[in-house]
C-alpha cells in the first residue's frame, strides 16, 4: 500500500499499516484454522475408525450378527453375554427345559380328579388351540425386541408412557416369581422320582419328606454345576439330549400301548367324572384344565436367551413356534396312551407312587424295565433342570441390570471368563432352596408352586401382549421392525391373546376339590398376592428412586419416556 507523506495524513499512514498487519493475520489464522479444521476431521475420522474397529471385535468376541448389535444398540444395551446357541441348538434348550412329556406326565392327577379322562383329553387340545394367539404374539415380541428380560421389557417399551415404568416393574417381579417357581419344582420332580424308583424295587420304603427335600438339594448343586461350570458346553449337548428326549418317549409309551390293560373309547372320549365334588360338570371340567394350561407355558424360554442366540431376532421365534408344535405332537398321544390304559381311575390316582402315569407304566411291564425308563427320565429332568436354570439366571440377571430388584449391581455381573451372570445363578439356587423348605412342613402346599408358576406366567403374557396390542392401535408407527411380523393379523391375535391368557389366569387359582381344607387349598394365590405387596413395598421404599423402565435406554424413546 503507498505512504503518503503529507503533514495531514500521518494517522492515515498509521491506519494503513494496522490493515497491513491485520491482513497478514487474518492470513495467518486463515492457514491456521484450516490445520486446525483438517486436523480435527482427521481426530473424528480415527475415532470413527476406532469405534468401527471396538464394534466388530465386540461382534467377533461375543459371535453377533450385525443384526444383532443393531438390536442391542437400539435398546440400549451393552452386549455382555456370548451368542453361542444357533437355531437348532437353541429350539433343542427349549424343549429340554419345557420337558413337556417327561413332566406332564406327572401332573395329570387334578385332570383326572376334576373331568377324568375325557377333561384332560379335550382340555389338552384346546389349550394347545387357543394358545396359538399368545405364542404368536410372543414371537413377534420377540423378534422385535430380542432380549433377556422378555414380557417385562416388551412392557416398558408397548406400555403407554405413563404407565410404563409401573407396569414393567409389576411384570419383572410376575416373571422373577414365575421363573424362580418352576426352578424349585423341576429340582423336587426329580427327587421324588428318586423316591419312586426306590419304593418300585423296595415296597417297605416310605416316602419321607425330609429325604425328598435333601435329594431335592442334591438335584439342585448338579443343575448349577452343569449350569455354571459347564456353561461353555451348553450349547453342544442341547440337540443328542433332544435326541434321547424324543426316543425316551416312544420307550414310555410303545410298551403301553402293546402291553397294558385298556379302557373303552367311550371312557376315554365322553365318559366324565367329577371326583373333586363341584357342583356342575362343566365347573369341573374348566378346574381341571390347570394341567393342559401348565404344559403349555414356558416357550418364553427361548426369548430369554435372546442375548445368547446368534441372529436371535429370527431364531428365536422360530424356535418357540417350532417347539410349541413338537410338545403336542408329544403331549397329545401321550395323555392318550395313559387314558386309554386307565381301566380304573381310582386305582390310579390310589397308586402307591401317587403318579397315575406309573401305574399305568407298571401294568405294562417288569419292576426292572419300569426302573429302567424312570432312571432316563430322571436324567433327562435333570439336564432339563440345568439348561431352565441357565434361563432363570437370565431373566433375573436382565431385571437386575435395569434396576428392578434388590442388590441388582451384584445379580447383573457377568462373570469375567465365563460370560455368565453367574451371582443370579448363584441366587437362584438358594432361592429354590429355601422354596424346597416348605416341602418339609406340607408337600400340598410346596406342590401348589405350580399353579403358582403358571398363573405368575399368565400376568406376564396377558400385560405384555395388551401393551403392544395398545401401541398397535394407537402408535402402530413406533413399533419396532421385525424379522417374524403378524401384519395385518396382528390386532386380531393380540386381542384373543389377551383374553384367553385372562381367561386361563383365572382358572389357575382354583382348588382342586370342594369343601376347601387347608391341606387341599391352592396357595398360589396367597404367594402370589404376598410377592406383589413385597415388590410394591420395596418399589415405594427403593426402586422408585432408581428403576425408570428399559424404554428410557431405547433409541428414539428416551426423551419422550422419561
Amino acid at each position: 500500500m503507498a505512504i503518503h507523506g503529507l503533514a495531514g495524513h500521518g494517522k492515515a499512514v498509521e491506519v494503513n499499516k494496522q490493515d497491513g498487519m491485520e491482513l497478514q493475520d487474518r492470513s495467518f489464522y486463515g492457514e491456521q484454522g484450516k490445520e486446525t479444521s483438517t486436523s480435527l476431521q482427521d481426530v473424528l475420522a480415527e475415532d470413527h475408525s476406532s469405534s468401527v474397529e471396538d464394534q466388530d471385535h465386540t461382534r467377533s468376541a461375543t459371535h453377533s450378527t450385525v443384526a444383532d448389535a443393531e438390536a442391542m444398540k437400539r435398546m440400549g444395551k451393552d452386549q455382555q453375554l456370548v451368542r453361542q446357541f444357533r437355531l437348532l441348538s437353541i429350539a433343542s434348550f427349549t424343549a429340554i427345559a419345557m420337558a413337556t412329556w417327561e413332566i406332564g406326565l406327572f401332573t395329570i392327577s387334578q385332570s383326572l380328579v376334576d373331568g377324568g379322562r375325557p377333561g384332560l383329553i379335550w382340555s389338552t387340545f384346546w389349550n394347545f388351540i387357543c394358545f396359538a394367539p399368545i405364542y404368536l404374539s410372543m414371537a413377534e415380541m420377540a423378534s422385535m425386541a430380542p432380549i433377556a428380560g422378555a414380557q417385562y421389557h416388551w412392557v416398558s417399551e408397548f406400555a403407554p408412557e405413563s404407565c410404563q415404568r409401573f407396569l414393567s416393574y409389576i411384570t419383572g417381579w410376575s416373571s422373577t416369581l414365575a421363573w424362580q417357581s418352576g426352578n424349585a419344582i423341576g429340582i423336587f420332580i426329580v427327587g421324588s422320582l428318586i423316591q419312586t424308583i426306590i419304593s418300585i424295587n423296595d415296597e417297605s420304603y416310605g416316602f419321607a419328606a425330609w429325604q425328598c427335600t435333601l435329594l431335592a438339594f442334591g438335584a439342585m448343586l448338579i443343575a448349577y454345576c452343569g449350569s455354571v461350570y459347564g456353561s461353555k458346553a451348553l450349547p453342544y449337548w442341547q440337540n443328542a439330549v433332544f435326541a434321547v428326549h424324543i426316543m425316551a418317549y416312544f420307550a414310555y409309551i410303545i410298551p403301553i400301548w402293546v402291553s397294558a390293560p385298556t379302557a373303552t373309547h367311550k371312557q376315554v372320549w365322553t365318559e366324565f367324572s367329577n371326583e373333586g365334588g363341584w357342583s356342575s360338570m362343566g365347573l369341573t371340567i374348566l378346574i381341571g384344565q390347570l394341567t393342559g394350561i401348565s404344559q403349555q407355558v414356558g416357550l418364553d424360554t427361548a426369548a430369554h436367551m435372546s442375548e445368547e442366540v446368534r441372529n436371535a431376532s429370527a431364531s428365536v421365534p422360530k424356535a418357540m413356534l417350532y417347539i410349541y408344535v413338537c410338545n403336542f405332537f408329544l403331549m397329545f398321544p401321550a395323555f392318550l396312551t395313559v387314558c386309554y390304559h386307565i381301566p380304573d381311575i381310582d386305582a390310579a390316582l390310589n397308586d402307591s407312587t401317587t403318579y397315575p402315569a406309573i401305574y399305568v407304566l407298571r401294568q405294562s411291564m417288569s419292576p426292572g424295565w419300569v426302573t429302567v425308563i424312570l432312571v432316563i427320565i430322571l436324567l433327562l429332568n435333570i439336564a432339563s433342570n440345568m439348561v431352565y436354570l441357565t434361563a432363570v439366571s437370565r431373566d433375573l440377571f436382565a431385571f437386575a441390570r435395569d434396576k428392578g430388584l434388590p442388590f441388582s449391581k451384584w445379580l447383573s455381573t457377568v462373570h469375567p471368563t465365563r460370560k455368565i451372570p453367574q451371582n443370579a445363578s448363584t441366587l437362584s439356587c438358594g432361592i429354590a432352596i429355601v422354596l424346597g423348605l416348605i416341602y418339609i412342613g406340607s408337600p400340598v402346599a410346596f406342590y401348589a408352586i405350580n399353579s403358582l408358576l403358571t398363573v405368575a406366567l399368565l400376568q406376564c403374557y396377558c400385560l405384555s401382549i395388551g401393551c403392544v396390542l395398545w401401541r398397535r392401535i394407537y402408535h402402530p408407527s413406533t413399533l419396532p421392525p421385525s424379522e417374524f411380523a403378524l401384519g395385518r393379523w396382528g390386532v386380531p391375535v393380540n386381542a384373543l391373546a389377551v383374553l384367553y391368557s385372562f381367561w386361563a389366569f383365572f382358572w389357575c387359582f382354583w382348588p382342586q376339590a370342594t369343601p376347601v381344607t387347608a391341606s387341599g387349598f391352592n396357595w398360589s394365590s396367597p404367594i402370589f398376592v404376598a410377592v406383589l405387596l413385597i415388590a410394591l413395598i420395596y418399589f415405594a421404599s427403593v426402586a422408585r428412586h432408581h428403576y425408570v423402565g428399559p424404554v428410557t435406554e431405547v433409541e428414539g424413546r428416551k426423551a419422550h419416556a422419561r
